[in-house]
């Protein structure tokens, strides 16, 4: 394009078949290009949802050039701070909320994403899909297939069973029951980059790998933030900026939620939509190993399993679950997959 001496840095590979590239050289500008198979990535709904929401102001990465029936894309370069890199390295006592640079920037871009759904969820378009109770329970379903079976070949009871069925649909009532919004469904410190400002503006959020985005529970995408499989925050720190996020959201003062009054009932929805994800991201991890020859998130597996037990130990509704969990860790430290990672 520019004639320009560049090479190609690669970057982290995530859950999916597309292989990314950092363009780095002689020029004032990088680029990322993105290689995305169009026999196995939705390359379509990529560009429309790309300028979809670039249209309604959202930090999305800038198509520049584009070859749909190669998959190569050249984009915009949002930026090399995942939120992730600003965290604190371990959780201490008082969480983000102890006095530091560190915490303190890490608390602004954690509420500065928040701030940024403010501006996705309202966006409703024929190009977005509703997230549906059958995809849910698909999603659900992952677990016990890819994970519970075929990763640890665990053999589980009938009790156990119908546990999980009681389960599924405990956790998918309350995905259905609070306000629905659009959803980016994998909102995450990986997938969010911070891009702070030097002109006294607010920062902004670059925002990557949404081309999966639907109608759907307006917590899921706070949950994914907040109970993110790459980090654990403090429950103090998860409520106060849950608090933030329902304050400012003007979706949940439609439906007269207020943040004080009805914190139970949406930490409630908020912590099943948690479970309901961990869940589904463990199964997509096992998954990955089995089916993709991806063994790149399998070292997540037992500490996810962990922020699951955990969630589900606070509800009298799935303290079983919790129990089942634990049951697993046996097929776990036996599991040579997990055992060599």
């Amino acid at each position: 394009m520019t004639g320009a001496d560049i090479s190609l840095l690669s970057l982290r590979v995530e859950a999916s078949h597309r292989i990314f590239y950092r363009t780095v050289g002689d020029t004032p500008t990088n680029w990322v290009a993105m290689s995305s198979p169009p026999e196995l990535e939705n390359n379509d709904q990529f560009l429309a949802l790309a300028e979809l929401f670039h249209a309604n102001g959202l930090g999305v990465p800038q198509i520049i050039h584009k070859d749909l029936g190669l998959g190569y894309f050249l984009m915009q370069d949002l930026g090399s701070t995942h939120l992730e890199d600003l965290y604190p390295p371990t959780q201490t006592a008082t969480g983000l909320q102890a006095n530091s640079a560190t915490h303190s920037l890490a608390e602004e871009a954690i509420k500065a994403a928040l701030d940024t759904l403010q501006q996705l969820q309202p966006i409703h378009s024929a190009l977005i899909p509703s997230y549906d109770q059958a995809r849910m329970e698909m999603e659900f379903d992952l677990f016990g297939e890819w994970f519970v079976d075929k990763l640890l070949g665990a053999q589980i009871t009938r009790e156990q069973v119908e546990l999980l069925a009681t389960i599924k649909q405990l956790l998918i009532n309350a995905l259905l029951e609070q306000p629905q919004a659009c959803v980016h469904r994998d909102y995450h410190s990986r997938n969010l980059l911070y891009q702070n400002s030097h002109s006294g503006q607010q920062p902004k959020i670059g925002i990557v790998d949404f081309q999966d985005a639907l109608i759907g529970p307006a917590l899921y995408d706070p949950a994914s933030l907040l109970r993110d499989c790459y980090y654990t925050f403090s429950e103090q720190d998860i409520d106060t900026l849950l608090r933030h996020y329902v304050n400012a959201s003007p979706l949940f003062a439609q439906y007269n939620y207020d943040a004080t009054s009805d914190h139970a009932k949406i930490k409630t929805w908020f912590d099943f939509t948690a479970m309901q994800r961990q869940i589904k991201a463990v199964g997509i991890f096992a998954r990955l190993h089995l089916r993709d020859g991806k063994s790149s998130h399998l070292e997540h597996i037992p500490t996810v399993m962990k922020r699951l037990a955990s969630v589900a130990n606070g509800y009298s509704e799935t303290q079983d679950l919790a129990v089942f969990c634990k049951s697993l860790q046996a097929p776990m430290k036996n599991c040579q997959a997990l055992t060599h990672i």
